[in-house]
């Protein structure tokens, strides 16, 4: 596990989503900082909120958000992470059709 890596977690009837910022001793506690939930299928954003968990609980993101977002709310929220890495490869595709109709 990385910092910056993001992970999903069960809170309840809940799925919580965010990503990594602090790893604690001996991996066992992992601070994420939460930006959306997902309840009854439905995908909520919110405030960064930062927990703590026990590494077991966290579960890889896979391809959950592709899955239940279009692309512009993954730019949106790559933005409001400052994730920078990310927002690049979320627009990389968008900078080549734009590139590629200008010609």
């Amino acid at each position: 596990m990385e910092i910056g890596e993001w992970k999903k977690v069960k809170i309840g009837h809940v799925m919580v989503i965010g990503y990594v910022s602090r790893i604690g001793y001996y991996h066992s506690q992992i601070e994420l900082v939460i930006v959306g939930r997902i309840k009854n299928g439905i995908m909520q954003w919110g405030m960064p909120t930062r927990l703590l968990f026990e590494e077991h609980r966290l579960e890889p993101m896979g391809t959950l958000l592709d899955d239940i977002q279009d692309k512009t709310t993954l730019i949106d929220l790559a933005l409001m992470t400052k994730d920078k890495e990310w927002f690049e490869e979320l627009t990389e595709g968008l900078k080549n059709g734009i590139s590629k109709s200008n010609n």
